[in-house]
């Protein structure tokens, strides 16, 4: 008993050291990180997305949100009858007002790096009036998918009601993605929209990576966390180019540069191999490497989208471990993103594929887990 309290008191003694020890820009984060930590408590577990997939029908998925923190938001969609748009909008509303409290929990130097992360609605929003225009959606139908982001409402409508995408390039002039846009539109014309996505993703991700290295004193989390999402982005962008026909030197002209692990003799052996099995052995003793070796296979059966599953699983066990041994960092805070994020997909896939008549365990198939950490 005696040797228990002595040990207790050692351990407790290293923490107290440690904590008092950190600089006060750490120490500016451990409030936060508390706040964010309960918040994380309150995630759906991957058993408890089990149950919605394993739901008879979609009253009883939606019954079975109302009892979580969605509760508000899912009831204020379904108040009349349900309407699959708006359950989805209230889901991406929930997530956007969890966010911006976020930001407000934390310290000054760290607020524009997350605001700069978190401007991927603005992206998702821009992408996805590209996707629609090129399939001619009518404006209307356009507006109702918009979800919470920073660009004004009047602004995205006007980017909806462009009657092609020459017109919407004209309404980008003043955005920081024109020159990207703009010079992908000569590739539609080839290749279809997949072009002009890559290089609405190569510059968000360009700016933001821009950002992380100009942060020396929290270089080594977020260098560890975006640089992650860096070369993983720039894999998944490979694969889909290639898996699409699209010809090498056309690939080239989207990868994001510099990327991280993957050096650039790298990314030229990924982009000029042979098919996709080759272009994954080109990088396999990089992190995002080993993880799509470990599914070669699988992609090959399965396409992309199974490159793409492993690769995001890896970034969210790879954002707990950080959580955990970097919590006097901003770690705490990328990490709750990353799986408040993937909590919403996963409902939105679940909601969908129920409502498309799919089987609970196809369904089971498509979620995307957070691996557990082992100690």
């Amino acid at each position: 008993m005696i040797e228990t309290i002595v040990l207790l008191a050692i351990a407790g003694g290293i923490f107290l050291y440690v904590a008092a020890s950190k600089s006060s820009k750490s120490s500016a984060h451990v409030f936060g990180n508390a706040t964010v930590s309960t918040w994380e408590a309150r995630l759906l577990s991957e058993a408890r997305l089990m149950e919605l997939a394993d739901s008879p029908n979609m009253q009883s998925l939606l019954a079975s949100l109302s009892e979580t923190e969605y509760q508000q938001q899912i009831e204020g969609a379904v108040k009349d009858n349900f309407d699959m748009v708006a359950v989805e909008r209230a889901l991406h509303e929930h997530m956007a007002k969890k966010f911006n409290e976020l930001l407000e929990l934390l310290p000054k130097e760290s607020k524009n790096t997350i605001k700069r992360f978190l401007q991927k609605n603005d992206l998702f929003n821009l992408k996805m009036i590209v996707t629609m225009i090129h399939q001619k959606v009518p404006k209307d139908q356009i507006v109702k998918e918009f979800i919470p982001s920073s660009t004004p409402i009047e602004k995205l409508e006007l980017l909806a009601s462009a009657k092609d995408l020459k017109e919407l390039s004209e309404y980008l002039k003043d955005s920081e993605y024109f020159d990207a846009f703009s010079g992908a539109i000569p590739d539609h014309e080839k290749y279809g929209p997949a072009p002009i996505l890559a290089a609405l993703d190569k510059r968000y991700y360009s700016l933001l990576w821009g950002d992380v290295l100009s942060k020396k004193s929290k270089q080594k989390v977020l260098r560890s966390s975006i640089g992650y999402l860096i070369d993983s982005t720039n894999a998944k962008l490979i694969l889909r180019l290639k898996a699409e026909k699209v010809p090498p030197h056309e690939i080239d002209k989207y990868v994001i540069r510099p990327s991280n692990e993957l050096t650039e003799p790298m990314l030229k052996a990924m982009i000029f191999a042979e098919n996709i099995r080759d272009s994954i052995h080109m990088i396999h003793f990089t992190t995002v490497g080993g993880v799509l070796k470990e599914v070669s296979d699988k992609v090959e059966r399965e396409g992309v989208q199974a490159a793409e599953k492993s690769l995001d699983e890896h970034y969210l066990r790879a954002s707990k471990w950080l959580e955990i041994t970097q919590f006097f960092s901003i770690a705490p805070v990328l990490s709750y993103i990353a799986q408040k994020e993937n909590e919403v997909k996963n409902i939105r896939a679940i909601m969908k594929l129920k409502s498309d008549g799919v089987s609970p365990s196809e369904i089971k198939e498509i979620i995307v887990r957070v691996p557990k950490i082992e100690l």
